[in-house]
């Protein structure tokens, strides 16, 4: 199946006031319609900074990319032609991290969602927008009942609804333009528990009953594992490993997977750490980025970057010394 979203071999680095931070490292991943794909790693892997330059919000001058490219259904995203730039908010839309940042705290929830309307809006058969008050209405009110949300928070201002019901409204948002893809990024982490797994829940039915591909950045492995159809983990910048869910948490192939896997609180479990720190973008390691803290590292890590390649079907790795299948029996 054709990928909606492919990124291959992308890097991207930033001038600072000390030097180079070489943020992303020939990353690759790819979303297809339909599927929910996670993005997870560590704080400071490069997750959001992904995220931002598949919207085209990187920061100019000061980000320089170094490679690779973004394609969103065959069209280079960062390209700047007319092509690019119709995509973003239409096919390709947004859910962020902080729900309350995202609304003008001085208009109501309607009209900022009717402002959406009449700029992003869906048009009849696909073709040219359809910008009259009744088809908008009528979908605004089709989007708020996708997302379980009663009419009434339309004439409401940002600050009068919960954390729960703005993530709603935002997802409802990024819905309304029916685009190919949604990213979310951090959607649940100024969310309590019960929120999250409602949330995700509803990204999850309205990905399945519209057919619409996520990718899903976080750092929790819970929630990926609550949604996600495919996992890619990042590392310091660069992919270490891709695979679909099951095979993923059951046996995980890197060395960081396993140990980021293990670090996951367990009741009756002493909590476990990965020794060491990321490493600073201003002059990561040679090689693998993980060599420094991998228990498996020899000193071909230290000097040749491994190629993703297939560990089994569907499933890639990036590491000289992955996990073998007789290891991940032995250790059980």
């Amino acid at each position: 199946m054709t990928a909606i979203l492919d990124i291959g071999g992308f890097s991207l680095s930033f001038r600072t006031a000390k030097g180079i931070a070489r943020v992303l490292d020939r990353v690759d991943l790819t979303v297809r319609p339909g599927e929910i794909v996670g993005l997870v790693g560590e704080s400071g892997c490069g997750k959001t900074t992904l995220v931002r330059a598949i919207l085209g919000a990187l920061p100019e001058p000061v980000a320089k990319r170094g490679g690779g490219h973004i394609l969103l259904d065959g069209v280079d995203t960062l390209s700047g032609g007319k092509a690019a730039q119709s995509m973003r908010g239409r096919d390709v839309t947004f859910v962020p991290q902080d729900p309350f940042a995202s609304f003008n705290p001085l208009f109501r929830v309607g009209t900022q969602i009717r402002d959406l309307m009449r700029w992003r809006g869906p048009g009849p058969e696909g073709s040219r927008r359809d910008h009259s008050r009744q088809t908008g209405e009528a979908a605004v009110h089709a989007m708020l009942d996708a997302v379980q949300l009663p009419a009434g928070v339309l004439v409401k201002y940002p600050h009068e609804l919960s954390g729960g019901q703005r993530q709603r409204v935002l997802i409802a948002m990024a819905l309304l333009p029916q685009p190919r893809i949604i990213i979310a990024d951090e959607p649940t982490t100024a969310l309590d528990s019960i929120l999250q797994a409602q949330i995700l829940s509803l990204l999850r039915r309205v990905a399945v009953e519209r057919g619409v591909a996520v990718l899903f950045a976080t750092h929790d492995l819970g929630a990926a594992w609550e949604i996600c159809d495919r996992v890619t983990v990042l590392y310091a910048g660069q992919t270490v490993e891709i695979g679909p869910r099951e095979p993923f948490f059951r046996a995980p192939r890197h060395p960081y997977t396993r140990m980021l896997l293990e670090s996951m609180p367990e009741p009756d479990r002493a909590l476990r750490v990965i020794p060491g720190g990321v490493p600073n973008p201003l002059a990561p390691p040679e090689g693998c980025r993980f060599n420094p803290r991998c228990p498996r590292a020899t000193a071909v890590c230290g000097e040749t970057r491994p190629p993703l390649s297939s560990a089994a079907h569907d499933h890639l790795v990036a590491c000289h010394h992955p996990w073998t299948d007789a290891e991940q029996v032995a250790r059980g």
